[in-house]
């Protein structure tokens, strides 16, 4: 056993790089699967009001989420048989005053203390962490819509979704360099917990270009490919033992021959099996790996659990499908153990909530047969009754 004094913690091992053969990831020479939720608000959330003096944007409605609940959302994530997070608020942080980078070129260290705290947990726990670095969307935490304003081009995606105007942020230059100038302050950023920065600790195994980028039409999958390859090469060069995954929204057909991209990815609402299976015949041409990075669970057109089966079983089969993630997870809103933090998509998963259904639980079961099936090889009965996580939840 390695020494990890500079993990942050020396009776541990230190994780060890997640790499790419083909089309498939590898830690310590063994195949490893990327099975997890997705879990946008570790960085910071919009889902709870804090006690009066913590820090609160009320205008985008933004706190950042408590130890507590970060630690118990990871523990759930043991608990379902997961190896891996998807989190957009590790890497996109922007544009509000409670983030990364507030304004062009200022840095909130404030903004730090979750991220590093969720990364930190998340090696102890051993759960790796994909961290998209731009969103599509005009969200609370930021995107390309807060770079086309900082540079000048006045557009929201409430009025702008379809402007021509909005590739800007792919073409324009100064756009480009500030967005650059962002990942290198986020990726160097020394974590005082681990004491590495987030390009140097391999819990954090794959930077994805973004999420959902596409163009000024619906489906489009319009993300240059030149843009795609020079942020693959620029994140590289400041973190070269990182996977790059590709964040359009599709599996674009010009990008599979970018070197410096390991891993495609699509999101799938509902599940579509005849997509999937699309997207893996791509991929598995170009000898890159696939990732199912979206999924809804329970939403709209996948009340039928054949079909969420199906699509679970192409991807367990599949020799180029690395792994899935489900949207969304949440967690107790700890301190209080007693209540479940809620979103409004209509796609919060709460495990463990006393108020689920028995079909919610089902859901949640199938979920986990397919993360143990994926990440050890394990078969349990669809029935198996889901193992309790304490609150809150024990040191890993």
């Amino acid at each position: 056993m390695r020494s990890c004094g500079s993990c942050g913690d020396p009776s541990r091992r230190c994780p060890v790089p997640v790499i790419r053969t083909g089309s498939t990831l590898l830690v310590d020479g063994k195949p490893w699967k990327a099975v997890g939720p997705n879990v946008y608000w570790l960085g910071l959330d919009e889902n709870v009001v804090p006690p009066a003096g913590e820090p609160y944007d009320s205008v985008t409605k933004s706190s950042y989420p408590t130890k507590g609940r970060i630690t118990d959302v990871l523990a759930t994530v043991k608990a379902l048989g997961g190896t891996m997070i998807r989190s957009h608020t590790l890497g996109i942080s922007l544009g509000n005053p409670l983030s990364v980078m507030p304004t062009p070129g200022m840095v909130n260290e404030a903004a730090f203390a979750s991220i590093d705290w969720a990364v930190y947990q998340a090696g102890r726990y051993g759960i790796r962490l994909m961290v998209p670095l731009v969103d599509n969307f005009d969200y609370y935490h930021g995107g390309k819509y807060t770079f086309l304003r900082w540079a000048g081009f006045n557009l929201t995606q409430s009025t702008d979704a379809n402007n021509p105007e909005i590739q800007q942020f792919y073409k324009n230059a100064t756009i480009v360099a500030a967005f650059k100038d962002y990942l290198t302050q986020l990726l160097t950023h020394r974590n005082p917990f681990t004491n590495k920065t987030y390009a140097e600790d391999p819990t954090i195994f794959a930077y994805e270009t973004g999420n959902e980028l596409l163009g000024p039409v619906w489906g489009d999958m319009g993300c240059p490919s030149d843009w795609v390859a020079d942020i693959a090469r620029f994140v590289k060069a400041l973190a070269p033992q990182k996977l790059l995954a590709d964040g359009t929204y599709g599996v674009n057909k010009t990008h599979l021959a970018i070197e410096e991209v390991d891993i495609f990815s699509d999101h799938y609402y509902p599940v579509d099996t005849a997509k999937l299976q699309n997207d893996l015949d791509l991929v598995e041409g170009a000898g890159k790996a696939y990732f199912a990075g979206e999924y809804s669970w329970v939403g709209p057109g996948d009340a039928n659990t054949n079909n969420m089966t199906a699509f679970f079983d192409i991807v367990e089969k599949s020799t180029v499908a690395v792994g899935d993630a489900f949207w969304s997870l949440f967690s107790r809103n700890l301190p209080d153990c007693g209540i479940f933090v809620d979103h409004s998509d209509g796609f919060t998963l709460q495990y463990g909530n006393p108020s689920n259904s028995e079909y919610t639980n089902s859901r949640i079961k199938l979920i986990r047969k397919d993360f143990l099936a994926m990440s050890q090889g394990k078969r349990i009965p669809p029935d198996e009754d889901l193992p309790a996580v304490p609150c809150p939840a024990p040191a890993p």
